[in-house]
C-alpha cells in the first residue's frame, strides 16, 4: 500500500484498489486533479475516506504519514466509517484521524476559499479531497455561477501542479431528458476541462462495480471492485 517512488520521493498516492492504481499509473498522481463521478451508492465517499486513511496513516503502518484536507460540502464525512475501514486495513485509525483536517463549506464562496485553508495547516497536505465538488455550484442555472465552477477547478489544477499535491474530487451525475435519458456528469464540459483524470464509477451487478477511464483513455480502460468493510477492494 505504498506510493510509487522515484528515489525517496513519493509521486503517487495509492487508492487501495490494485486495479484502479494500475489504471492511474500507480495511484493518484501528485500535481494532478482526479475526478471520480457516478450515481449515489457506487462508493465515491468510501473512496475518499480510504484514500485519506492511506495518506494520513503512519509509514510503518502502510500509510504515507501526510496531512489531508478533507473538504465536505455535503456533510458526508463520517469519522467512524473512516476508523472502521482503516482498522480493516490494519492502519492506525487514531493517528490517521489526527492528520485529517475537515473543512465544511456551505456556500460557493466558502468552497472557493479552500485554498486559504491549506495555508492554515501545520504543514502542506499531500492530498486534498473535495466530496462533492460541484454540489454548491449547480443549485443555480445561472451561467455566471457555472463559470465560477470552471474558475474554481482551474485554480485547483494550478495549485496541484505548483504545490505538488493530489486533488481527489467526486461528483454526481444528471439525467439529460433532452438526450433521451442519457446520464452525464454534473457540470458537463466544465468538468471535462477542469480535471486531469476523470473516472466514472458504475454499478454492474448487485455487489459488483466498475471504474471506467473517461479521460484520458487509460489502459486498462475498465476495472472492477466491490465495497466491503475495508472500503473499495478488487473484485
Amino acid at each position: 500500500m505504498k506510493g510509487v517512488k522515484v528515489g525517496a520521493s513519493v509521486f503517487s498516492i495509492p487508492t487501495g484498489v490494485r486495479g484502479l492504481d494500475k489504471m492511474l499509473l500507480g495511484g493518484l498522481q501528485l500535481g494532478t486533479v482526479s475526478d471520480f463521478f457516478g450515481v449515489s451508492g457506487v462508493g465515491k465517499t468510501q473512496l475518499c475516506l480510504q484514500v485519506s486513511a492511506l495518506t494520513a496513516a503512519p509509514k510503518e503502518k502502510g500509510g504515507l504519514d501526510s496531512l489531508v484536507l478533507y473538504v465536505d460540502p455535503t456533510g458526508s464525512f463520517r469519522p467512524e466509517r473512516l476508523k472502521e475501514l482503516a482498522e480493516a486495513r490494519n492502519l492506525d485509525a487514531n493517528k490517521a484521524l489526527s492528520q485529517i483536517y475537515v473543512y465544511e463549506p456551505r456556500v460557493m464562496e466558502e468552497q472557493i476559499a479552500l485554498l486559504n485553508q491549506i495555508k492554515k495547516m501545520d504543514r502542506k497536505p499531500m492530498l486534498v479531497v473535495v466530496d462533492s465538488v460541484a454540489e454548491l455550484f449547480l443549485a443555480s442555472e445561472d451561467a455566471s455561477i457555472r463559470g465560477m465552477l470552471g474558475r474554481h477547478l482551474h485554480s485547483l489544477c494550478l495549485t496541484a501542479l505548483k504545490d505538488n499535491m493530489a486533488f481527489l474530487l467526486t461528483n454526481s451525475v444528471r439525467t439529460r431528458l433532452d438526450k433521451g435519458g442519457l446520464t452525464v456528469e454534473a457540470g458537463g464540459n466544465i468538468m471535462a476541462q477542469g480535471a486531469h483524470f476523470r473516472i466514472k464509477l458504475s454499478k454492474k451487478l448487485e455487489r459488483l462495480f466498475s471504474a471506467e477511464a473517461v479521460q484520458p483513455p487509460l489502459r486498462p480502460r475498465e476495472v472492477y471492485y466491490k465495497i466491503t468493510t475495508a472500503g473499495l477492494v478488487d473484485a
